[in-house]
């Protein structure tokens, strides 16, 4: 590998170093030095350094976080939450499950905000009807993660079309499969290590899903919400009672109508040999809404994921120019000299995991999979599996209290409660930087390559 190679990669790290430290939008950071490298390392005009910039996977994103936008702020995503929730009646057991599936099915319409809006209210019901607040705010927080990966939404998206640049097939539903049955084994782990019952008082009772609120300022950090320094206080104020749910509106209907229509379309789809663009059906249904009902939708521009479509964009960029300049094939070369491509495989993982509590998970998606594929290119392992190994042991550490997840779960916590449920999602959070990699690579990696 040559000095320019290293100084290129070098610059990517430090640069994601950097922005999680100084709390400067990692997206931008590295945006500017894709422009610095590419037009000196790299010898290449501005035009052929945005050339690598992904503009079908912003339309993506751009899209279905619009249309998600607009759910939320004309109550849909609320309407979802409290139907739900009154469906479980006195059923204690099934709540931290119906936190698990709101917040799953909130994450595969494309919100990766998935579990700041369903966090507090998971907090509340633990408190309001006697449930551990460890294991209602995990099934969340694990919801969210399988969600995630669904094909219509971020990190589902990232993988595939990540994959697609590598030259990997990548079949989307399963992957969506494999991460569902992993989280939902560990939320399984969740309910019998947290079983414990917080006590009410006899006059209480169980109380339905309050109104679900979305996240403040103070919710997200600059890199859209996943892992990160943790902000300083998140203020999350919850009614203790919740009013009956009156009708839903005109508006409500159309935009459940919108979100049923994006869903069908990426599931039926595939079915019919069709290709469809579907940031560009995700963005034609929220553009239709908003025609409809221009007022009740026009906060949701402010709500649409920027920070998260400049991110990805910034670092694809950059690992683009990583590519043309030879230092991801550089990578590939130095694999020779790995005794093992599954150790090799099992070691990226863990590092991912490791940095992914503590920086942004969505980040490291575009820059550790390309530059993790070449090393174990010469080996007897699956590289789809790889791929998805990497992603999955990126995200089941979003749980680490240092994370805007575990962040949010902390604050939401009951008062007397904050301090074991901190030290509690530490353990956890940090055991899944070797779980992960263990079960992901012991389950994708390991038959292949026996």
């Amino acid at each position: 590998m040559t000095t320019v190679e290293l100084v290129s990669i070098g610059i990517l790290l430090l640069t994601l170093a950097i922005g999680t430290v100084r709390g400067v939008h990692i997206g931008a950071l590295a945006l500017a030095a894709a422009l610095g490298v590419g037009l000196t390392l790299g010898a290449e005009s501005v035009k052929e350094i945005m050339g690598g910039f992904p503009a079908d996977l912003m339309l993506l994103l751009l899209g279905i976080t619009y249309l998600v936008a607009i759910a939320r702020v004309n109550g849909t995503l609320d309407r979802m939450v409290d139907w739900a929730v009154r469906r479980t009646g006195s059923r204690k057991v099934l709540l931290p499950w119906v936190m698990f599936a709101l917040a799953l099915v909130i994450a595969a319409l494309g919100s990766p905000l998935a579990a700041m809006i369903v966090i507090p209210i998971a907090m509340l019901l633990a408190e309001q009807n006697g449930r551990d607040p460890m294991v209602m705010g995990l099934g969340a927080i694990n919801g969210s993660l399988a969600g995630c990966f669904a094909p219509t939404s971020l990190y589902g998206i990232l993988s595939v079309n990540i994959g697609e640049q590598a030259g990997v097939d990548l079949n989307a539903f399963g992957q969506f499969a494999f991460v569902l049955a992993v989280v939902t084994a560990l939320q399984l782990g969740a309910q019998f290590l947290f079983r414990r019952h917080r006590t009410i008082e006899p006059g209480d009772t169980p109380t339905s899903s309050p109104a679900a609120s979305g996240p403040t300022d103070t919710d997200t950090d600059t890199d859209g919400g996943e892992s990160g320094s943790a902000p300083v206080a998140v203020q999350t104020r919850l009614d203790t009672t919740t009013a009956p749910v009156s009708g839903s509106t005109a508006v409500q209907r159309v935009t459940m109508v919108a979100l049923s229509l994006l869903v069908g379309v990426v599931v039926v789809s595939p079915f019919f040999g069709h290709e469809v663009n579907i940031g560009a059906v995700a963005l034609s249904l929220a553009v239709a809404v908003a025609l409809l009902f221009p007022k009740e939708t026009r906060p949701a521009l402010a709500d649409i994921d920027w920070p998260t479509i400049l991110l990805v964009g910034g670092v694809v960029t950059y690992v683009g120019i990583l590519q043309r300049m030879g230092a991801v094939d550089s990578l590939g070369d130095a694999a020779v000299s790995i005794p093992s491509a599954l150790a090799a495989a099992f070691t990226v993982c863990v590092i991912a995991a490791v940095i992914s509590a503590f920086a942004s998970t969505t980040a490291l998606f575009p820059a550790l999979i390309p530059l993790a594929l070449p090393m174990v290119a010469t080996g007897n392992v699956s590289a789809a599996g790889v791929i998805i190994a990497i992603g999955v042991s990126a995200t089941l550490v979003d749980a680490s209290p240092f994370s805007t997840s575990g962040a949010m779960m902390v604050a939401s916590s009951p008062a007397d409660e904050r301090s074991r449920v901190f030290k509690m999602l530490l353990r956890w959070g940090l055991s899944m930087a070797i779980i992960g990699p263990l079960v992901t690579c012991g389950l994708l990696l390991l038959p292949g390559y026996l």
